[in-house]
């Protein structure tokens, strides 16, 4: 099954629309995948903050590593999404654990908070696809959560004026 891009998208404006509304600045061929890996960040945060114990937490993190690694894509529309990424070879599988990975480090050392997994989930974003203008989003996005561990990090104010900035109808503050 080919990946529906526009499918890839309007998922994730459900999780964080202003998220979304700034994947409308990059390339549209790219779109999709983005979304998919910022969807897929979500899950993961999501499995973290959601659960009241760690184990519990462990254990959905871990799901998404065995749904990606599995045979059946069809255990959920984003896992089905991503394995036509995987099969088309716009990302590898181990660059999904990868991403996957930052969330389980953080909940086994417990060192970072969301702003540390975040930041490094939009740094990952340029190895990904070495084209356009990915590397400055993620030092863009970076930026705003230099030093700041808070639970509640301001993604997508953040997200927001990298977008703004990249439609050249703001400037980003230096």
């Amino acid at each position: 099954m080919a990946v529906n891009e526009g499918e890839a998208w309007l998922a994730l404006r459900e999780t964080d629309r202003e998220l979304a509304c700034c994947l409308l600045f990059v390339p549209s061929d790219l779109r999709g995948l983005l979304s998919d890996l910022l969807s897929l960040a979500h899950e993961c945060e999501n499995a973290i903050r959601i659960p009241s114990e760690s184990m519990l937490a462990a254990i959905r993190l871990q799901w998404w590593v065995d749904a990606l690694a599995g045979d059946d894509p069809t255990v959920a529309p984003l896992a089905e999404r991503l394995h036509g990424h995987l099969r088309s070879g716009k990302i590898g599988i181990g660059q999904l654990h990868a991403l996957i990975g930052l969330w389980q480090d953080r909940l086994q050392d417990g060192t970072q908070g969301a702003a540390g997994c975040w930041a490094q989930a939009f740094a990952m974003m340029p190895m990904i696809e070495e084209r356009h203008d990915l590397a400055r989003m993620a030092a863009d996005i970076g930026r705003c959560f230099a030093g700041d561990e808070a639970p509640d990090v301001d993604l997508k104010n953040c997200a927001v004026r990298w977008g703004r900035t990249r439609a050249g109808f703001s400037c980003w503050p230096v």
